[in-house]
């Protein structure tokens, strides 16, 4: 059975931008203010760090299918219902931060005093 007849469609409602890693404080401050935003968190993949935006895609239609199927940017075309969100149950992430607060922790951890 094809995995996306019962998919809610989570790869079309989100999209995730690698940033730079952070290395200064102002680095650090500018991760917490993207965190300060509705729809947003950062996390952290294979020690990479990226921007995930909760947006769902302009062409998705109410019953979860893609109104431009046959036009879909390529980044679609090559996304694998195998390994999705929905078949995995995983995103791989080896950190993820929802929220000022959650950051917050993870700095006072990181960089606590010995």
């Amino acid at each position: 059975m094809d995995p996306c007849t019962k998919c809610d469609a989570k790869c079309c409602r989100y999209f995730a931008l690698q940033i730079d890693t952070p290395k200064s404080k102002s680095d650090f401050e500018n991760i917490r203010w993207y965190l300060a935003h509705k729809g947003v968190s950062v996390f952290i993949e294979k020690r990479k760090w990226y921007l995930d935006i909760a947006n769902e895609c302009r062409y998705l239609t109410k019953d979860h299918r893609c109104r431009v199927y046959d036009k879909r940017p390529l980044v679609c075309r090559e996304h694998s219902p195998g390994t999705c969100e929905l078949v995995s149950g995983d995103f791989g992430h080896d950190r993820a931060f929802r929220n000022m607060e959650e950051f917050d922790r993870y700095l006072a951890e990181r960089f606590k005093r010995k």
